[in-house]
């Protein structure tokens, strides 16, 4: 039923096409929806778009002297996803049949769920990303987070901070298993998965855990990552023996290479923090 099928025994392939139908009788309830992050305004119409340079893709690591590197790469992604691809249009993946003449009727089904829920205000439909996580349980985390800044704090301070929290927030969240939970120090509410690791993020970040300094707390550096290891954020996260979290090596791995990564002064400034890079995303911003 639909575009892809998991695959069947040949006893039930049959029951399956009378059962399956691509329009099921599914709850047309509409569900509790996550929180808006902040819109844009009404002027979306005005919208220009600067070009954007054209930047090309380094060259393929040999597979053959790095295999590492070569399976870490943009290529290695296309080159097996090419490979899948290309035995689904012949339908011989393993765990999967695949139809391809059901391709527009599956569209025409999104679109018409989208319309069920949406239509005619499109633009009501909510965003969900990191953002969304943060605000997990109906608390707006981020808002208050910019309202507990002082005025002083000018706007392009302010993203600085948010690019800062959102891309270690995002390098945190690698899947958190089904055993693991954080309980936020500041709700006592207890979150998992995602949204766990969100909240935990940003609790770990408002202490100042990713800052060289003490006086300003709510930032990201490079000297700060430094300090960062799995046993600091094994307790930031709160994971013990009975609450355990997988993959926690590699998470402070992964903000050890970006402390390292930092260190280019052209992109992330003297100070090494991920939000310098607003400067040189500044003459590709769109204009409203």
């Amino acid at each position: 039923m639909g575009l892809f099928n998991r695959k069947a025994s040949k006893a039930s392939v049959h029951n399956d096409e009378k059962a399956g139908q691509l329009y099921t009788n599914t709850d047309r309830t509409s569900t509790t929806l996550s929180l808006k992050s902040p819109g844009l305004s009404n002027g979306l119409s005005k919208m220009t778009e600067m070009p954007m340079p054209d930047v090309p893709l380094p060259k393929a690591p040999d597979p053959a002297v790095d295999p590492a590197a070569y399976l870490r790469s943009i290529h290695s992604v296309r080159q097996r996803s090419a490979i899948i691809l290309k035995r689904a249009k012949v339908n011989k993946l393993n765990h999967f049949d695949v139809d391809p003449s059901r391709f527009s009727e599956t569209a025409d089904y999104v679109v018409s769920i989208i319309k069920r829920d949406f239509a005619p205000d499109y633009r009501s439909i909510p965003p969900h990303g990191r953002w969304q996580h943060f605000d997990v349980g109906g608390r707006p985390r981020v808002n208050q987070l910019l309202q507990s800044w002082p005025s002083s704090i000018d706007a392009q301070e302010r993203t600085r901070r948010l690019i800062d929290l959102f891309l270690v927030s995002v390098l945190l969240d690698a899947g958190a298993g089904t055993k693991w939970c954080y309980k936020s120090k500041e709700s006592g509410k207890v979150y998992r998965r995602s949204e766990g690791l969100a909240v935990a993020s940003l609790e770990m970040f408002k202490s100042g855990m990713f800052s060289s300094d003490t006086t300003e707390p709510c930032q990201v550096d490079g000297a700060g990552l430094k300090t960062v290891t799995a046993e600091t954020l094994a307790k930031g996260m709160q994971v013990t023996p009975e609450n355990p979290l997988p993959g926690l090596e590699g998470r402070a791995g992964l903000l050890a290479r970006l402390s390292k990564a930092l260190n280019n002064q052209e992109l992330f400034g003297v100070d090494a923090r991920p939000g310098n890079m607003l400067g040189m995303l500044e003459p590709f911003r769109i204009a409203i």
